[in-house]
């Protein structure tokens, strides 16, 4: 199987479609300071729009960005966890909840402003659906036309499977912070891909999403895109 990075073209590159959305979550946890590696974080990528929060009796906790010490930090994350999807990897800045915001021009079949949040227009998700594609997990974003009326957008919602090779150092034993930059040339670990998903992102580096080429294959048959797909090396077995 060969793998591939979904990723934004360079900023002066000519776009194809016109389309833009100024849209946030509605919940997301606060960022931290940590008291073991010393760094006041958030993160900006981990996004599960399925989840949630409007009966929360914590959801006004969790509607203001802001940085907290990591024991308050802690006690919100356990609130929340029993709703998360299984095997949800959560970090701080994590977000709960569709976008919502409003949006205007035309959009394409797969929507990439930010590498690490993938929206899909509903046509093109039926595409995918009916290619059997594993791992979709569509959740429509609430998004109202400033403008002329827009398609409907829906945002998918990525599991954290796989790692890059070779592995880089161990995470923050308790913020779950990894100190380390993204590589230029960015290599998979073969034995941690997963077998049952054509969409996902990487678990030490969530701001990278990963799809296999039965993805790539049905995407590039959407139509034009301004989203580009450079393949991925594989190492470590697997």
């Amino acid at each position: 199987m060969r793998y591939f990075e979904l990723s934004t073209p360079h900023y002066d590159a000519p776009r194809v479609w016109t389309g833009s959305y100024q849209a946030d979550a509605r919940w997301m946890l606060p960022g931290v300071e940590c008291p073991t590696c010393g760094e006041t974080w958030s993160g900006i990528a981990l996004a599960y729009p399925s989840v949630d929060l409007s009966q929360h009796p914590m959801r006004t906790e969790l509607e203001t960005p802001r940085l907290e010490p990591f024991a308050r930090y802690a006690r919100l994350l356990e609130q929340v966890k029993p709703l998360l999807p299984p095997g949800a990897q959560v970090e701080p800045g994590t977000t709960f909840g569709p976008l919502v915001g409003t949006a205007e021009g035309t959009f394409g079949p797969l929507v990439l402003r930010d590498p690490w949040k993938l929206l899909v227009r509903e046509d093109a998700l039926d595409a995918l659906r009916i290619a059997g594609l594993q791992g979709l997990v569509p959740v429509r974003a609430e998004l109202t036309p400033s403008g002329a009326a827009i398609p409907t957008l829906h945002e998918l919602e990525l599991t954290a499977r796989g790692r890059l090779f070779p592995l880089g150092p161990p995470p923050c034993a308790t913020c779950g912070r990894v100190d380390a930059a993204m590589p230029e040339e960015c290599r998979l670990e073969g034995a941690s891909l997963p077998p049952d998903l054509d969409i996902f992102r990487l678990t030490d580096a969530v701001t990278l999403i990963v799809a296999t080429e039965r993805f790539v294959e049905v995407a590039r048959g959407l139509g034009p895109l301004d989203v580009l797909f450079k393949e991925l090396p594989v190492g470590g077995g697997g």
